[in-house]
């Protein structure tokens, strides 16, 4: 070989040790930064798993069907422009409270987030509730902290 092709197998080969170094340098800062868990927003619920969402805040209560469940969701963080951006939830959790208006909760479960990151579900199996008015709220685990919790957010379930 000559110089000439030594020069430019160096040049690329600094290029692309340089090009991982910040690949893997960026992973380790996304995904290493413990996020501070805070309270979750944009509260819905979905009547299946091809349904819209419906929302808990400026609308009719939500309506999910008995015989088939349904879901219950929020964000991490309240949606907007700067929501999920720079930031890994991937190590957070989220404490579900089911119950109906005035009585203790009928289910407390705690769900990790989805794989997306960007996600809570709790998923509510067919005959798992009553026909009934029901509320739920949540809040976000991260280690050994905990935000405060979300309002509650009434819905209906129907045969």
């Amino acid at each position: 070989m000559n110089r000439k092709h030594l020069r430019r197998i160096g040049a690329t080969a600094g290029v692309v040790a340089a090009l991982v170094s910040v690949a893997v340098v960026s992973a380790t800062n996304a995904t290493g930064s413990q996020v501070e868990p805070t309270v979750p927003g944009t509260l819905r619920v979905f009547a299946g798993p091809y349904e819209q969402a419906q929302f808990c805040e400026n609308g009719p209560a939500p309506v999910i069907s008995g015989a088939n469940g349904g879901a219950l969701a929020a964000s991490p963080v309240k949606f907007g422009k700067d929501a999920g951006k720079n930031r890994s939830y991937h190590s957070l959790k989220a404490a579900f409270e089911v119950g109906r208006p005035g009585e203790a909760a009928l289910i407390t479960r705690t769900e990790k987030i989805w794989p997306n990151g960007m996600v809570f579900n709790l998923a509510l199996g067919a005959g798992e509730l009553e026909p009934g008015a029901y509320r739920f709220r949540l809040r976000t685990i991260g280690g050994s902290q905990a935000s405060d919790w979300t309002p509650w957010c009434g819905f209906t379930v129907t045969k």
